[in-house]
């Protein structure tokens, strides 16, 4: 690792390696908020967001008897939470009465009738279900992301972290496909009985149904095994780790100068106000009132603006933005690497135990 694939680089798993072992507790809390903010809008307001400020406003790591209770706390708001995501979802899929899926012939006034738009409807139905059952299990595993941040700050907690919630990411990814999937179904099913009602060969209207329904089904199966997706999924994920870093660490190479001076009275209420606030946009005027003080520091003023030097993208302010954190006098510099140290080993969490620190686990390595 070097300044230039620091600043410009997109492997955020690399750049973790070169910085994991001289990070901060309160650095590792922040990277992992970071990752469970990606699901803010499947949180519902209270307890469950609620956890996450705590966890970011800390100034130093909580004490284990308060991320206890943080972790009751999480744990009793959850149900809730799945059962009021689950209703809304209901809501949105009612039109495809998620209810009938498990009905295995349509209700028919004779018994030579036919129903050439059943295997449709009972599709959407189906679909309808899938999608209720898959936000309720991207709303579990968002809960299991917030409760992951009361572990003991470190890597292991971060890599549990960023698993549950890319999880809970694609799960919810899952519910809105099964949901459009259910809403078009039920459209297609209502148009072919319209065109049915008067078709003389009922039977070929329901071949037609039969093969839409396989279309779909098909289109989802070719989706689960797509790998390019996958790999797509997990270059964007290492490029958003990166980002993160960028933004908590700095540019480690070349640490910034900060004067006592710049710290004055503006500075400090702007950058108080921005940290607590998640208010970015008023970083501009960080700089303006940093410049004001006589603030000569081109890497903080260009941070704050958005324009950095060989940052290919404009970066993505989180809390622990490294500017606001040195006008506020807490900034944690990443201290350079002994250059007689031996390679780190890479902790991998298990994908199937996203227990807290301490629970019983197998630890690879590479």
């Amino acid at each position: 690792m070097n300044e230039s694939k620091w600043q410009g680089g997109v492997d955020g798993d690399a750049m973790l390696e070169f910085a994991a072992d001289r990070l901060s507790a309160r650095q590792w809390v922040l990277l992992s908020a970071a990752h469970v903010r990606r699901l803010w809008d499947l949180l519902p307001d209270g307890v469950l967001r609620q956890a996450v400020n705590a966890a970011e406003l800390a100034e130093t790591p909580l004490a284990e008897a308060d991320r206890a209770e943080w972790v009751r706390g999480v744990a009793a708001a959850t149900p809730e939470a799945v059962g009021a995501v689950e209703l809304a979802q209901r809501e949105l899929v009612k039109s495809a009465d998620p209810d009938a899926a498990d009905v295995e012939a349509p209700v028919l006034a004779r018994p030579n009738q036919s129903a050439p738009a059943f295997p449709l409807f009972r599709a959407a139905s189906t679909y309808a279900r899938a999608s209720i059952e898959r936000i309720g299990e991207a709303m579990t595993g968002a809960a299991e992301a917030v409760r992951l941040l009361f572990g003991e700050p470190g890597e292991e907690m971060l890599d549990r972290v960023r698993a549950a919630a890319d999880q809970a990411a694609e799960t919810k990814l899952r519910a809105a496909q099964a949901m459009n999937d259910a809403l078009r179904l039920k459209q297609e099913g209502d148009e072919l009985a319209d065109r049915a009602a008067a078709a003389k060969n009922k039977r070929l209207e329901e071949a037609k149904a039969l093969e839409i329904v396989r279309k779909v089904e098909e289109g989802r199966q070719q989706g689960a095994g797509d790998w390019e997706a996958e790999e797509r999924r997990d270059r964007a994920a290492r490029k958003q780790l990166a980002k993160y870093l960028r933004e908590v660490v700095g540019n480690p190479f070349t640490p910034p100068r900060f004067e006592p001076a710049w710290r004055t009275g503006t500075v400090v209420e702007l950058a108080r106000g921005i940290f607590a606030d998640r208010a970015f946009d008023r970083l501009p005027i960080l700089a303006d009132a940093l410049l004001d003080a006589d603030c000569d520091e081109e890497a903080i003023l260009r941070h704050c603006r958005g324009t950095e030097k060989d940052v290919k993208e404009p970066p993505q302010h989180i809390r622990g933005c490294w500017v606001v954190e040195l006008a506020l006098g807490r900034f944690e510099p990443l201290s350079l690497p002994d250059p007689g140290a031996k390679p780190r080993r890479r902790h991998l969490p298990d994908d199937f135990d996203l227990g807290l620190p301490g629970d019983d686990d197998d630890t690879a390595f590479v």
